[in-house]
């Protein structure tokens, strides 16, 4: 069985190449190819168990989640992002409630579920996916405060789901009776532990990295201090996503960052670092959306049809939430479809979707079928809006020569 392992490696790391190819080119989301990849593997001709990756399962996810947010992190320019967070965030906020909203609903009304339960797949489904969104959006050619804003929301909203999910999670399974202002101080305690974290520690490393800067090493020890301190960070219970999103933005900015503090000698992150995280990154979520393929098996073939339902309330949710935000902003509302069918679920969303699945709830077996055809479904119509939204764009631009 050891040369299978090897050709199965191998064609996975090739598929993964070649879907990111696919994905820069043509526009075809390579999470759908990996994701469909694994159904062949496991649900259609059972080449591998699914119940061997259990246990391993929730490790994975976190460490998928932490060199993503990190890597995301490093591409992201500080004065981009300290000028559109506040308007990325509103709209962040706004699309996660709405979705818990019109998710609780539906679950409520059509599924017969407790509200606690529905507020927990409204909360995981809430968020958009940065790899997708902004490969979409720059195919668009959206203006950069647009992709700024997108990327940041998704960024923003990766958190969110994270510390939200967790929390509705812990009321369910501990029966906690915290009333709204107690869940907003959790968040916003467990937010803040993971920005001073990340702003301390990045401060510090950015220097030392100054001091060991012709090391040949410096770029998997620096993937080894983000883990240890994503520990540290989730160990006094801070969140370690926020963590890793400015420990990275800080790395990423290292210039600036040594001219706000007034430091001497800072180094900018060689390229060779930034690229050697992408391909962590990369190595990392391919085998991800592999597994999430892998492990989908569903019993009931009207899930499919709940999904999908979903998807399309997802996507009316996102246009108010939208119109909500660019009140007063008159180039949001120039791009309000660009804005609303940039909506992809992606890797946030399936990590959450195995975490519940850890915890043993009521119903936990119905959130991965459920959460990953809602990405397959919400991917599919972010493609084909974005390639409805192209040829408008492209005549604009003839027309106006």
């Amino acid at each position: 069985m050891t040369y299978f392992l090897f050709i199965l490696t191998g064609i996975i790391i090739s598929l993964g190449f070649t879907g990111s190819y696919l994905f820069k080119k043509k526009g075809i989301p390579d999470n759908l190819l990996l994701i469909f990849f694994g159904i062949l593997l496991g649900p259609i001709f059972h080449l591998i168990e699914p119940s061997g990756f259990q246990n391993i399962a929730p490790i994975f996810s976190s460490l998928a989640l932490l060199v993503i947010l990190f890597d995301g992190g490093m591409n992201l320019n500080l004065y981009k992002v300290l000028d559109e967070s506040p308007k990325a965030l509103i709209l962040g906020v706004i699309n996660v409630v709405i979705s818990m909203i019109v998710v609780t609903a539906f679950t409520t009304i059509v599924l017969g579920w407790n509200i606690l339960y529905g507020l927990l797949l409204g909360t995981i489904v809430g968020g958009t996916s940065s790899s997708i969104v902004l490969s979409l959006a720059s195919k668009l050619n959206a203006p950069e405060r647009i992709q700024t804003l997108l990327s940041l929301e998704s960024v923003f909203t990766d958190a969110i789901v994270v510390v939200l999910s967790i929390t509705f999670l812990d009321l369910i399974t501990e029966t906690k009776n915290m009333v709204l202002s107690e869940i907003a101080q959790s968040i916003a305690s467990t937010f803040s532990i993971g920005i001073v974290f990340g702003l301390i520690f990045g401060v510090i490393w950015v220097k030392l990295l100054s001091v060991i800067r012709d090391e040949t090493y410096d770029d998997i020890l620096t993937l080894s201090i983000t883990i240890l301190f994503y520990g540290l960070t989730e160990y006094v219970g801070g969140n370690g996503a926020i963590f890793a999103l400015v420990f990275g933005l800080v790395l990423g900015n290292s210039i600036e960052v040594g001219n706000m503090f007034r430091m001497d000698g800072i180094i900018e992150i060689s390229s060779i670092m930034r690229k050697f995280m992408n391909q962590i990154s990369f190595f990392i979520r391919t085998y991800f959306f592999v597994y999430l393929g892998l492990i989908l098996f569903i019993e009931n073939r009207i899930m499919i049809l709940y999904s999908v339902i979903l998807s399309f309330i997802l996507l009316g949710g996102r246009y108010l939430g939208v119109l909500l935000t660019s009140i007063k902003d008159p180039e949001l509302q120039q791009h309000t479809k660009i804005l609303t069918f940039m909506m992809p679920r992606g890797l946030a969303a399936a990590i959450m979707a195995q975490l519940v699945v850890s915890y043993n709830i009521e119903n936990s077996s119905m959130y991965p079928d459920l959460i990953l055809i809602i990405i397959i479904t919400s991917v599919i119509i972010s493609s084909l809006g974005s390639a409805l939204l192209k040829k408008p764009i492209i005549d604009t631009q003839i027309s106006g020569e």
